[in-house]
């Protein structure tokens, strides 16, 4: 499937494009309910897929209950608490162990764990669009 990158703004009214997908969770449970639909950022320099606090706590989760993980961002050291989650993507939805965080600037970031492991994902910057393909395993 192919989608187009995203433009956002920057300063000196120029802007930048990034892959960007829309996506929903839920607690990986038979008819959980999900989030709607809203944008994660493909980031292959990601660890695993991580999402704002907000949004584990709007599916239920006990955010600070989950496995801490002190991990060392761009910037500064940030505590992450890993859960067990249902990811929608489309073409279907996958189980995935995925973090969550206090003030992510993003909703969410795709990441190698739980994203890239179930996908193969190219970047076409000459069409500014990315392609991905499911990769089913047995």
């Amino acid at each position: 499937m192919r989608f187009p990158c995203k433009a956002s703004p920057v300063q000196g009214g120029s802007h930048v494009y990034s892959a960007r997908l829309e996506v929903s969770i839920a607690l990986p449970y038979k008819n959980a309910p999900r989030t709607k639909r809203f944008e994660a950022v493909v980031d292959s320099g990601a660890t695993r897929c991580m999402f704002n606090a907000e949004i584990g706590r709007f599916i239920g989760l006990n955010v600070e209950s989950g496995k801490l993980e002190e991990t060392q961002g761009i910037s500064a050291l940030a505590r992450v608490y890993i859960h067990q989650i249902a990811l929608y993507v489309p073409g279907g939805p996958i189980n995935i162990e995925a973090g969550f965080m206090e003030n992510l600037p993003v909703p969410g970031l795709l990441g190698m764990n739980g994203f890239f492991e179930n996908f193969i994902v190219l970047f076409d910057l000459s069409e500014l669009a990315f392609d991905i393909e499911r990769i089913h395993r047995v």
